[in-house]
């Protein structure tokens, strides 16, 4: 196991059982002050200030740089709002600035709750990011045939599967994944007609390859995660479209060519 990996389910485990103390599932001690003193503060704002440039990034490498509205895109808003406060916050804490609202040595019930979101997003990332950089990780699968002798069916736990189609035809797919990830490469497939793809995840991610000939139509519904959609309208009127149906738990969907 990769020491991304590690850090990732480290970072998750610790925001689950931060979670269920706060709600009074378990009652350990250590945990209720675990959020208090200078050094969580630190470790919070360099986890947020990680998370913002990581964002701004993505952006302008997603992005044009001669766009003029590029922060305007949210990925970078969001980033600019997360690394602003944190930079104020150490500027007052080093006695460079002095505002007394951020003065305070501890944090509030609102921040704690954005703190381990943060975290288990970037626990989250760390895991599936890990998967998709490298190819070792991933284990390649023969294509499943599904109970209806066209679909298929994929579902992994705690591992990584690959899919590749080589020509085949694809007549849509159920996709499960539970603390893993599943990469589908449809890229060479057959697709003829508008085909579903119905994607679960759990603490895990999907990295769908999908070739330019046809279109994506994305409906999710996401707890902590989301559907990240790369691709562009087809220029054929009468090109198929493939239907997304994603729901996401702690989980998301990469959609790219």
């Amino acid at each position: 196991m990769k020491p991304r990996t590690v850090i990732g389910i480290i970072f998750i485990v610790a925001s689950l059982l931060k979670l269920a103390a706060m709600w009074g599932i378990i009652h350990w001690s250590f945990l209720e002050s675990a959020t208090q003193g200078t050094a969580a503060i630190y470790f919070a704002i360099f986890l947020l200030m990680f998370v913002g440039i990581s964002l701004i990034i993505n952006d302008l490498r997603d992005g044009k740089i001669k766009n003029k509205y590029l922060f305007m895109k949210a990925k970078g808003v969001i980033g600019i709002l997360l690394v602003v406060p944190c930079l104020l916050k150490l500027a007052t804490m080093w006695g460079l600035i002095h505002f007394s609202w951020l003065e305070r040595n501890s944090m509030n019930t609102l921040e704690i709750y954005v703190l381990l979101f943060v975290m288990l997003y970037v626990g989250i990332w760390l895991i599936v990011d890990g998967f998709r950089k490298s190819p070792d990780q991933w284990l390649q699968r023969p294509l499943p045939i599904g109970e209806d002798g066209k679909r298929i069916s994929c579902s992994v736990s705690f591992g990584g599967d690959e899919y590749i189609y080589h020509g085949e035809p694809f007549h849509g797919a159920h996709l499960r994944t539970k603390c893993g990830g599943i990469r589908m490469d449809l890229r060479e497939a057959i697709i003829t007609e508008d085909e579903e793809i119905d994607i679960s995840t759990f603490m895990g991610g999907v990295e769908l390859l999908v070739p330019p000939t046809v279109n994506v139509v994305v409906k999710s519904r996401s707890f902590i995660g989301g559907v990240g959609n790369h691709t562009i309208k087809a220029t054929d009127p009468a090109a198929p479209c493939l239907h997304i149906i994603a729901s996401n738990i702690i989980g998301g969907v990469d959609i790219k060519y």
